[in-house]
């Protein structure tokens, strides 16, 4: 199978929302075992769980550039995904894959965790929008989860996707099951439940580190003392060439100002 959805991925066919992008440092990403402590697990039995760094899942943590080659097929559209991840804030996220052994059946959950609630609502949003547009698209169900939760069904070769996308603080969330038989609707929205029941209602994103008050006083007399060189060193050269290269003024012809539409 080589299906891949993750909710989010729609948005590489997307135009991203006007909205201010968030700066995250490094320093304000959660561990991976708080993020991996927001999924929950199966609620059928009988699913076995692929190995982190396994080869087609998106099993473990992940980052921007990881989530992008996951779920975007050429070079136009890993760089879409960037681009919005990026602009909604995005820090970090975590995959769990289950199949079936001996069958079709498959289930996914991934959630991505950004700097605020507006960025994970907005590309909740905003992959909904995308699906609706998406190839392989068939129709959309009711979630019965929250305000803003939907789901959708696609279907490609034979294989039927029953995906929920759902937001809870500043996380969103992706349910996704599959199979060879039918649309798995009923399994996909059990687990979207247990999976909304689970989670908290947010993922803790630290503080990006600072720098002492102490030091912060000297670097701004440093700052202001480098300024203050570097603008009198532009005098001395300006003066310089002023003087040495000193141009001749020369008869220009008058330009009309051009009228405006």
């Amino acid at each position: 199978m080589t299906i891949r959805r993750h909710g989010l991925a729609a948005v590489a066919a997307a135009t991203v929302a006007a909205i201010a992008p968030v700066a995250v440092s490094a320093a304000s990403t959660p561990s991976p075992a708080t993020v991996r402590a927001a999924v929950a697990d199966p609620v059928e039995t009988g699913f076995l769980e692929f190995l982190e760094g396994a080869s087609g899942s998106l099993e473990g943590p992940f980052d921007a550039t990881t989530y992008a080659n996951s779920v975007a097929s050429d070079r136009k559209g890993r760089g879409s995904v960037l681009q919005a991840l990026h602009d909604y804030g995005f820090v970090t996220g975590y995959g769990r894959d289950w199949w079936k052994s001996g069958s079709s059946e498959r289930l996914e959950e991934v959630v991505l965790v950004f700097a605020d609630a507006r960025g994970a609502t907005t590309a909740a949003r905003t992959s909904r929008t995308s699906y609706a547009k998406g190839q392989y698209f068939q129709s959309f169900f009711d979630a019965k989860l929250n305000d803003g939760a939907y789901g959708v069904t696609e279907g490609e070769d034979g294989y039927f996707w029953s995906v929920i996308v759902f937001t809870k603080g500043n996380d969103m969330f992706a349910i996704e099951r599959g199979s060879y038989s039918d649309y798995p609707t009923a399994q996909s929205i059990a687990q979207a439940q247990k999976a909304f029941e689970f989670a908290p209602n947010s993922i803790d994103v630290p503080p990006p580190a600072v720098a002492g008050p102490g030091f912060l006083p000297n670097l701004r007399l440093l700052v202001i003392g480098a300024l203050v060189l570097l603008l009198l060193a532009a005098c001395a050269i300006a003066v310089g060439v002023f003087v040495v290269f000193k141009p001749w003024s020369p008869r220009l012809p008058a330009v009309e100002a051009e009228p405006k539409p």
